[in-house]
């Protein structure tokens, strides 16, 4: 299907929290620029949930939907921001983009283990980070050098590059990040 059309929908899955691991496994079948990903905030959606949304739609073609009309002023906020980051900074790098899996694959089913998904292109080394139910800090692979958390930067998210590895340490629960190598 995807010779013939432009793009193909990750899911119709309304979970946010299952988002991630489906992303992993679909995007070592599909091309980043082909991946349409629906961003879902639900009506009442915090900043977390609402930017967790937007950082797994950002690793491939944001698709925007939800109750974008009954989100707080604070989830509107990180929807804003994230769409901004998306057209200035990733938009660009993506159709040159190959996905990698620092953390490995993932089970849609494991709310405790970390996700990670990075896509490298030759300008850029984007990697997505979610923290569902497991641990505060992770320790991921790193190799390209420097790092910059790049979206949401307003929410706590603090990271480190230390002897070859990226720390990522979330604040609360069910949380995501984007960091721009």
């Amino acid at each position: 299907m995807l010779s013939r059309l432009q793009l193909q929908s990750m899911t119709d899955q309304e979970d946010y929290l299952k988002l991630p691991g489906i992303l992993v496994g679909a995007s070592a079948a599909v091309l980043p620029e082909q991946l349409a990903i629906w961003s879902y905030p639900l009506a009442g959606a915090d900043a977390d949930q609402a930017s967790f949304n937007m950082v797994t739609a950002m690793t491939c073609r944001i698709h925007q939907s939800g109750r974008l009309d009954s989100l707080a002023p604070q989830a509107w906020a990180q929807v804003t921001e994230g769409i901004r980051v998306y057209k200035e900074v990733l938009r660009k790098h993506i159709p040159a983009a190959v996905p990698f899996y620092p953390l490995g694959l993932s089970d849609v089913t494991d709310f405790k283990t970390p996700i990670a998904l990075g896509m490298q292109s030759s300008e850029r080394t984007l990697l997505a980070v979610w923290r569902i139910d497991g641990p505060q800090t992770m320790q991921i692979p790193w190799a390209s050098g420097d790092a910059k958390l790049i979206y949401p930067r307003d929410l706590g998210i603090k990271i480190d590059v230390q002897h070859g590895s990226l720390n990522v340490d979330f604040p609360r629960v069910r949380m995501a990040g984007l960091v721009l190598g």
